[in-house]
C-alpha cells in the first residue's frame, strides 16, 4: 500500500518541478509563441521566440497579394514602435518587461514592413506599343545577324 505522505510528496514535486520547467521557458523565451494583436483596426499576428520577433511571420494571415498584407506590415511596425515607446516611458524592475521592451524595440528599428501602393501608369499604351515592339526585336535579333532586322530593332529602341 502507497503511503499518502509519499504520494503527496510526489504530486507536490511534480507541481514544483513543472512551474520550475515552465519558468524556465518564460525567462529564456525558448517555445516559439503566436501573437494575435487588434491595433488601429488592423488584425496583426507575428511569432517570436527567444524574445526576438520573426520577421517572417509578421502579417502572415494576410496573402501577400492582398493591399491589407501591405497595410499590416506598416501597422505592426507602427505597434512595435508604440509598444516600445510605451515600456520605455515606465521603469520596469520585473524581467518579463525588461524582455518585451528589448524585443518590441529591436522589432521597431529592425522590421522593415512591404510598403506598397497602387497608382495609375505613368506611361502611355503608345509608349508601352513601342517598348514591346522593341522588346521582341531585341529577342528576335540575339543571335540573328539579318540586317533589316537589325536597323528595325534600333529604330523601334530608339
Amino acid at each position: 500500500m502507497i503511503d499518502p505522505v509519499s504520494i503527496f510528496i510526489a504530486s507536490y514535486l511534480s507541481v514544483v518541478s513543472s512551474n520550475v520547467h515552465e519558468k524556465v521557458l518564460d525567462i529564456y523565451g525558448t517555445e516559439l509563441k503566436t501573437e494575435f494583436v487588434q491595433y488601429e483596426n488592423m488584425n496583426i499576428s507575428f511569432q517570436h521566440q527567444m524574445w526576438n520577433i520573426k520577421n517572417k511571420t509578421i502579417c502572415t494571415s494576410y496573402n501577400q497579394g492582398d493591399p491589407n498584407y501591405s497595410k499590416c506590415t506598416i501597422k505592426a511596425k507602427a505597434f512595435f514602435t508604440d509598444m516600445c515607446k510605451e515600456l520605455t516611458k515606465r521603469n520596469h524592475s520585473n524581467w518579463k518587461m525588461k524582455k518585451l521592451k528589448k524585443m518590441y524595440c529591436n522589432a521597431s528599428i529592425n522590421y522593415q514592413p512591404f510598403a506598397a501602393s497602387i497608382s495609375n501608369p505613368k506611361v502611355t499604351t503608345e509608349e508601352r506599343d513601342r517598348e514591346k515592339k522593341c522588346n521582341v526585336l531585341i529577342l528576335k535579333t540575339m543571335g540573328n545577324k539579318n540586317k533589316d532586322l537589325i536597323a528595325e530593332k534600333k529604330l523601334a529602341c530608339k
